[in-house]
């Protein structure tokens, strides 16, 4: 028989540390798109405003880990939504790597 000594074991201690692991990979995972939605945005930069307010963030809200990627411009919405969203990126942005961020989360929280 193998005996373990759990007495210096902290459930709590190790649960945070996955949390931050966790959200460590969503924040890597929103940089890379805020990157690649600037690069691939389809509209002609006139001030480079709305290109450069692209944001990709990551935070738990409760128990649930929230990764967004948003436009900072008042005209954001207007880029993301007008003339049949020809000049859409971030909604395309997410739907593009959902599927590769899932799987990834999948393969780390894996048992």
């Amino acid at each position: 028989m193998i005996k373990v000594d759990m007495k210096n074991f902290n459930l709590l201690k190790a649960k945070n540390r996955q949390k931050a692991a966790l959200l460590a990979f969503a924040l890597v995972a929103a940089h890379n798109m805020e990157g690649q939605a600037k690069r691939e945005a389809p509209w002609t930069d006139r001030t480079g405003h709305a290109r450069q307010s692209i944001q990709g963030t990551a935070d738990w809200v409760g128990d649930r880990l929230v990764i967004c990627l948003s436009g900072g411009m008042e005209y954001s919405p207007y880029l993301e939504l007008a003339h049949g969203k020809k000049y859409a990126i971030l909604k395309p942005t997410i739907e593009k790597n959902a599927a590769d961020i899932i799987n990834e989360y999948q393969r780390l929280v894996k048992d």
